[in-house]
């Protein structure tokens, strides 16, 4: 998920022949200036979308202590919620209070934590609402188990995300032996890279891959 590209720099790391040739010219083409660039790491901007629903209440500790590590280690991350609707949670976690009493005070604000699902208004909320958030170096991370109201509805807002991002990773709390089974899952992870994601080892897993190679 990190990109690389080229910038300027005084290191003998890679010869840049356009400029070097460039800055040359008045010597007839003699090369007396070399121009060297390395690689620049550009990491992408991460959008954080946590189910909240009913349904997932059993990940509850799950969700809260994902939210929670993957603030410590990315900054600048933007972490919602969902249910029925969308709220923005970054606060909670900025201020690094101690995990339970972060878990506590989130629950216990939330306005919608463990009812329905209605993932289509949700994302619908968040191209509406945080547009400014959503570029070409954004990444969207969704963790949920893919059991919405609407289900068409929520692929169209998918679609209209994908095209507004650089991509959507999708950790999916439900067994991979139970994705046959739902036709959520079958139309959700044709705009997604889905992964099994319901332990910390499993999470890990997905760390590793995306954004440490």
């Amino acid at each position: 998920m990190i990109s690389r590209r080229y910038r300027m720099s005084k290191k003998v790391v890679k010869l840049d022949l356009r400029r070097s040739i460039k800055a040359n010219v008045r010597y007839g083409g003699i090369i007396f200036k070399l121009h060297y660039k390395q690689k620049r790491i550009q990491k992408p901007k991460i959008v954080l979308i946590c189910d909240v629903s009913g349904s997932m209440s059993r990940y509850a500790a799950f969700v809260i202590q994902f939210i929670y590590g993957l603030s410590a280690v990315i900054k600048n991350i933007e972490s919602f919620i969902f249910a029925e609707e969308l709220e923005h949670v970054s606060l909670f976690f900025n201020d690094r209070q101690p995990f339970e009493d972060t878990m506590v005070k989130l629950i216990g604000k939330s306005r919608i934590w463990g009812k329905g699902t209605n993932m289509g208004n949700a994302l619908f909320s968040l191209r509406e609402q945080y547009p400014l958030l959503l570029t070409s170096n954004t990444v969207v991370i969704i963790v949920s188990d893919t059991k919405t109201l609407e289900i068409e509805y929520t692929e169209e807002e998918l679609i209209k995300l994908k095209r507004s991002v650089k991509d959507i990773l999708w950790l999916n709390t439900l067994p991979q032996d139970e994705w046959d089974d739902l036709p959520s899952v079958q139309k959700f992870k044709r705009y997604s890279q889905m992964y099994e994601c319901y332990t910390l080892a499993h999470l890990e897993r997905v760390i590793r891959k995306q954004f440490l190679y």
